[in-house]
């Protein structure tokens, strides 16, 4: 059996939210004392779509993705969700239940957050609102953003695409190149950019020897983030 990474402590996870990290040092203790902390491993379900749950969660170490299915019933990741953000949130608030499954990526600790002391704190808490507000309209954007860009286009250029907006958020510059630091395997980009497994082997293989990408210990490199920008 793996070994477990070191688990991080409520307060610790809920410190490195942005969202969070906004309540009285009295609001976060409260609600830290009342979240309990959850592993799960590499692919394992957190929530199927639709599920209705009494909590929210926030990534302490790992990576979470959401995602949707298509009519067909392919499943397409959405989002990726690193630590320190929340997922699942406004289905809490509004009770609809969430809309979209969530899976960890690799091995991950997850605070569960339960619904009703959050919504003690969100209900009289103006800055909470207006930051929950922005924070749902930056990633409206970015969705809009992505759906964009992954409906047209080529394969070669919506997967350039997922690696740049990767880059975006998880990227670690290393001179002219930049680390994704995300263990992303071919089936997750495949998924986020809406094409087969067989296909993303073949492009990042090709990419690979052009000297576009290269692989460390299950992350990407952009070894030519530049001309990989050119072809969206």
């Amino acid at each position: 059996m793996p070994k477990l990474s070191e688990a991080p402590s409520h307060i610790q996870v809920l410190r490195a939210s942005h969202l969070m990290a906004s309540l009285s040092e009295e609001h976060l203790l409260g609600i830290a004392g009342d979240s309990k902390l959850a592993h799960a491993e590499r692919g394992e379900l957190i929530w199927l779509n639709g599920t209705e749950t009494n909590f929210f969660g926030v990534v302490g170490t790992g990576f979470v993705k959401m995602m949707r299915s298509t009519p067909t019933g392919q499943d397409v990741t959405t989002e990726l969700m690193g630590p320190g953000q929340v997922f699942g949130l406004l289905g809490v608030i509004d009770g609809s239940g969430c809309p979209q499954s969530a899976q960890a990526v690799c091995a991950t600790w997850y605070l569960q957050v339960p619904k009703a002391r959050f919504l003690e704190v969100y209900d009289q808490n103006l800055i909470l609102k207006e930051k929950l507000l922005k924070r749902t309209t930056h990633r409206l954007r970015n969705s809009y953003a992505m759906f964009a860009r992954m409906s047209a286009g080529k394969v070669e250029q919506r997967i350039a695409s997922i690696l740049l907006i990767l880059a975006e958020s998880y990227g670690i510059e290393q001179g002219a190149e930049v680390l994704i630091d995300v263990p992303l395997t071919r089936q997750d980009i495949s998924e986020m950019a809406g094409t087969t497994v067989e296909t993303t082997i073949r492009i990042l293989s090709k990419w690979q020897k052009s000297g576009l990408v290269a692989t460390q210990k299950h992350r990407i490199i952009l070894q030519k983030p530049e001309l990989l920008a050119e072809m969206v």
